[in-house]
């Protein structure tokens, strides 16, 4: 069933495979699929400098090796990983009817899904997102903020309109400048999330400073002015006496 694993690679690029994919494809087609998910784990934790359409087909692969042990839900996500790599990932005509099948129905699924990007805010405080959501499955979109990076975080329901959402940053109560952690959620009737744009591992981070931006701020002019002042001085007492 997993002998075309050779052929698509062969089809979807001319580069020469990663020793550890090589050996992944080798132990898939002779049906020893745990074995050929580790390699296929291994290569993929090393593969930052390989071509991206070599990345999304090992992608793909390793997805249908977990759909065939029956782990459905892993191969969901590493077979949309594969298209949010490459989105015109395709199969040779020699590929089985179960991965022909298995791929239709995860692109079903990539062109239909909810996404949610960050924009830049019109605002020192303010956070952007926009939201696509073909299926209108989102019914809130949250902010989810923290003074510290690993939280606690609280959140702030953003408004939107069509497609893009926005919400200030609260400040903390003492006021002064200050760095916020973030990251945006979109939510269901049921409050399940549906996407999302960073997460509490790895939230983005913003730094305000006297509630405007860095280059507004009396307090950058302040440093910058008695840096100019220093420089001044120390040309002054080492700039050589005029003469008499």
């Amino acid at each position: 069933m997993l002998g075309v694993l050779g052929v698509l690679f062969a089809v979807m690029s001319s580069a020469a495979p990663d020793a550890a994919l090589a050996s992944a494809r080798k132990l898939a087609d002779a049906l020893r699929y745990e074995e050929a998910v580790v390699e296929y784990q291994r290569y993929l934790g090393s593969a930052a400098d390989r071509p991206v359409r070599e990345k999304s087909a090992a992608l793909f692969e390793l997805g249908f090796i977990q759909l065939v042990l029956g782990d459905e839900a892993n191969a969901q996500a590493r077979a949309m990983e594969a298209l949010e790599l490459d989105p015109s990932l395709s199969l040779p005509p020699s590929a089985p009817a179960r991965q022909v099948d298995f791929l239709a129905e995860v692109k079903r699924k990539f062109l239909t899904r909810t996404r949610v990007s960050l924009e830049s805010g019109t605002g020192p405080q303010q956070v952007r997102a926009r939201v696509v959501d073909p299926e209108g499955k989102v019914k809130r979109v949250l902010l989810r903020h923290a003074l510290a990076a690993n939280g606690p975080f609280y959140s702030a329901e953003m408004k939107c309109e069509a497609e893009v959402c926005s919400a200030e940053l609260p400040a903390p109560a003492q006021g002064g400048d200050f760095t916020a952690w973030y990251f945006v959620e979109a939510l269901d009737a049921k409050g399940a999330t549906v996407a999302s744009a960073a997460d509490a591992a790895e939230p983005r981070q913003l730094a305000v400073i006297g509630g405007r931006p860095w280059y507004q701020s009396p307090i950058t002019w302040g440093v910058a002015g008695g840096a100019l002042v220093a420089i001044g001085v120390v040309v002054y007492l080492l700039a050589p006496p005029p003469p008499r």
